[in-house]
């Protein structure tokens, strides 16, 4: 606008600003267009989301020495990008939620003080490239305001930095992982380099992972297809992995392909995307379509040296199905540790049991075999018997005045699909012929000491406090529940247990006699006794389940 007045349209000069027509001629006036035009009409509804993380009712910063802020309200950007709302400002930066003209559609503009902050993006952009786990980018450009030039990126929206991947199944963790393999391999197919495969650069937009797009300078080089494939392979190791854990709860055959994507010998790394890709399909499918399996089971419950009553409670029950077409099992298993001392803790471990076996079989057994093929959240069916088996065993505690209550772990093992929950300290472990691994976390204060860094995990087993349970069936009318879907393998086995046997016997030896066993009851035994051998401080009690080949299993 002229700061002096406003400029007539038919001679030029310069009138009042509060001018009808020009005084000089008598022509019509016009006001020149700011850079910035104001749209005419409100923008589009904002979500309460969108609300809470945008930066609202803020005026706009002075300007930098640079000459570089942010835009204000419903200002257009190249004259197609309207703000609607800044999400964050920053000296050099700024993050905006706008409406495109050009694409009709929402979308985020980021804005840098650097012009060639989105080189990398702008080389992606000119391939034209389109794939579902590939961030959609509708434009990058450059707009000179005076004597500084900004950089934009138009993207997609929404956006949200990609979750921990932990608690996902291993089958949806291979899909995703396999999704971003295909996009990567479309960018090398390019000739374009990634070169910066991160965490913050892995988003999930409508349950969709996507990929922040950006391509190097350089040219593709082998060496440069296997660096991104082997940054993709870290990333999805690190997003797989549970806090406090060294390693994502994979199959072995999966834990094989990621031992290789990440193998400290470059030389033995996957060449490329699709190699990797290849191998995560392979996989994947095999999980999808397992063998026919069958099982092996063991279970036994021991009153331990040095307590009059055995206040535990185990439950194994099993549905094997043999046809044409294979071998199918289902089963459920479960360790209870009671508590509250005699006529309380073994009755709550016995409820537990009770409300478990009756919750899974109306709601797992009977609807697997008379609805066949229909998906259930297998999962999210044990969590509800715990919460139910709380509830019952609440009121009770309540009604009799007691501190009755259970510790709880238990598999419903569908196929080679395992999915387990725990309450307390009571554990589950997938032994093989490889190691041993603690698949469940404890709910316990020498736990919490561990997370805080305060003592190690060796010092659990002799801590004084030890025995400090934070979570337990039946002491709260709201019952928290955590659970782990994994996937086994034939030859691994699960071992359900209470802490009177991994407080009294190291992981190692563990491994070993279940190992060396004969059978799986055999090695509950032997479990047994070298926890009494230790001293048997406590009720031990142990369910140990062997995943087999169904052709192989008679031998």
């Amino acid at each position: 606008m002229n700061q002096n007045g406003i400029t007539c349209q038919r001679c030029g000069n310069t009138n009042r600003i509060d001018a009808r027509r020009c005084r000089h001629c008598g022509g019509p006036l016009v006001r020149s267009e700011p850079t910035h035009r104001l749209a005419p009409q409100p923008p589009a509804p904002v979500s309460e989301q969108m609300v809470s993380l945008a930066t609202q009712g803020r005026p706009t910063r002075r300007l930098s020495p640079s000459g570089f802020s942010d835009l204000p309200i419903r200002a257009l950007v190249a004259k197609r990008y309207e703000i609607i709302q800044i999400f964050s400002a920053q000296p050099d930066a700024n993050t905006y939620f706008v409406a495109s003209s050009q694409s009709q559609k929402q979308r985020m503009l980021y804005e840098s003080a650097n012009p060639s902050r989105f080189e990398g993006e702008q080389r992606l952009l000119a391939q034209q490239l389109s794939h579902p786990a590939l961030i959609e980018m509708e434009d990058a450009f450059q707009v000179s305001y005076g004597d500084h030039t900004r950089a934009y990126l138009a993207v997609e929206f929404p956006l949200t930095p990609m979750p921990s991947l932990a608690n996902r199944s291993e089958i949806e963790i291979l899909q995703r992982g396999l999704q971003l393999a295909e996009a990567l391999a479309l960018v090398h197919d390019r000739g374009l380099a990634h070169g910066n495969i991160q965490p913050p650069t892995i988003y999930e937009s409508n349950n969709q992972i996507k990929l922040w797009g950006t391509a190097m300078p350089v040219a593709l080089s082998p060496e440069a297809r296997a660096q991104d494939t082997y940054q993709l392979a870290g990333v999805l190791y690190q997003l797989a992995t549970a806090p406090g854990q060294t390693a994502p709860a994979f199959s072995s055959a999966t834990l094989q392909i990621f031992q290789r994507a990440l193998a400290q010998d470059p030389r033995l790394r996957y060449p490329d995307a699709r190699a990797f890709g290849a191998d995560l399909q392979q996989v994947m499918e095999r999980l999808r379509h397992p063998t026919n399996l069958t099982t092996m089971v063991g279970r036994l419950s021991d009153v331990g040296l040095q307590r009059e009553l055995d206040e535990d409670a185990l439950l194994t029950t099993e549905v094997t199905q043999f046809t044409h077409a294979g071998s199918q099992v289902v089963g459920l298993y479960a360790v209870a540790d009671g508590m509250g001392g005699a006529s309380a803790g073994e009755v709550a471990s016995r409820m537990v049991t009770e409300t478990l076996a009756r919750e899974v079989t109306k709601n797992i057994l009977m609807p697997h075999f008379t609805m066949p093929g229909g998906e259930m959240d297998y999962g999210a069916i044990l969590k509800t018997a715990a919460e139910q088996a709380n509830t019952e065993i609440h009121n009770m505690r309540t009604r009799a005045r007691t501190d009755m209550g259970s510790t709880l772990v238990a598999a419903a093992l569908v196929g080679n699909k395992a999915h387990i929950i725990n309450v307390g300290d009571s554990r589950a472990y997938v032994i093989s012929q490889n190691g041993i691994q603690k698949i469940t976390k404890d709910h316990s204060l020498v736990q919490a000491l561990v997370d805080r860094g305060q003592i190690t995990e060796a010092e659990i087993r002799t801590h004084p406090q030890r025995n400090f349970i934070l979570r337990n069936v039946g002491d709260k009318p709201q019952l928290q529940v955590d659970s782990f879907p994994i996937t086994l393998e034939p030859g691994q086995y699960l071992l359900l247990c209470c802490d009177g046997l991994w407080e009294m016997v190291p992981d190692d030896e563990i491994r070993r006699i279940v190992i060396e066993s004969k059978d799986p009851q055999d090695a509950c035994r032997r479990l047994i006794d070298a926890a009494n051998a230790a001293g048997g401080e406590d009720n031990i009690t142990c369910v140990l389940v062997r995943v087999d080949n169904a052709r192989g299993s008679a031998k």
